[in-house]
């Protein structure tokens, strides 16, 4: 099964952040609001993928979300997501200032063993966030992922810049540091999206999305706030130099 890179990025540091001026007009009265949650995930599964029997259909909803309009934060320990992944936390939070928003949300000790069979192994990601603020017109977001292990899915630059995408073409589409910009100007933030292709290719798993660690912030005229602070640590990910031999188990696209 050949896996390849769908879309190249840069190599500077881990974190990534735009900065997108409004689409729209800001008046006095445009409410500046922020919403998170930690992980979400709406598939369906072909038979044998992750069970013995039938396919099955799972939908999580939103959880540990939290918004504007309260919670204010949320969490939830030792999370399984019905088998597809599992992690030891996720949390989320939205603060609200003087016309100004900022929301995050975490999730820790990830497996995805939904991806276990396309991968040669079950990925691994010690730690993944999403941030964003907005304030002043603008809205800011970035993304952070720490001791990535994505097997024969491929490797991530060391510096993830916007919408990076890798997988295998037919099966599965892994997308990083994923953001829209809505129609009212705000901006979406979504870590890490797992997209399932369908059922027609050789080793297709089934339809559906996975999401983790997504934040959502809308537009305003005052000053941005400070952005959560980000976890530290040493290199997230390892990079292949270029023409490097491939080992097709994964190899070189194992945590440094």
């Amino acid at each position: 099964m050949r896996t390849t890179l769908l879309r190249a990025g840069s190599l500077a540091g881990v974190t990534v952040a735009v900065l997108a001026g409004s689409t729209a007009v800001a008046t006095a009265d445009d409410a500046v609001t922020g919403s998170a949650f930690g992980a979400s995930a709406s598939v369906t599964l072909l038979p044998g993928v992750l069970t013995d029997g039938k396919g099955i259909t799972v939908d999580t909803g939103q959880l540990a979300k939290s918004s504007s309009a309260g919670p204010a934060e949320a969490s939830v320990a030792d999370v399984p997501l019905k088998g597809l992944v599992t992690a030891k936390a996720i949390s989320s939070s939205v603060v609200d200032g003087a016309g100004s928003v900022a929301a995050k949300a975490s999730v820790a000790e990830v497996t995805l063993p939904l991806l276990a069979a396309a991968a040669g192994r079950v990925p691994s990601i010690r730690l993944i966030s999403a941030r964003c603020g907005s304030a002043d017109g603008h809205v800011t977001g970035s993304s952070d992922l720490a001791g990535v292990n994505l097997g024969r899915l491929g490797t991530l630059p060391a510096a993830t810049s916007p919408n990076q995408k890798l997988g295998i073409p037919g099966v599965a589409e892994v997308t990083v540091n994923e953001q829209t910009q809505r129609y009212d100007g705000s901006l979406e933030v979504t870590a890490l999206h797992v997209k399932l292709l369908g059922g027609k290719t050789t080793g297709a798993l089934g339809s559906g999305d996975v999401k983790l660690a997504s934040v959502t912030c809308g537009p305003s005229k005052e000053r941005a706030p400070e952005a959560p602070p980000r976890p530290t640590g040493p290199g997230q990910v390892v990079v292949v130099p270029a023409g490097a031999p491939q080992t097709g188990d994964g190899s070189l696209a194992t945590e440094g």
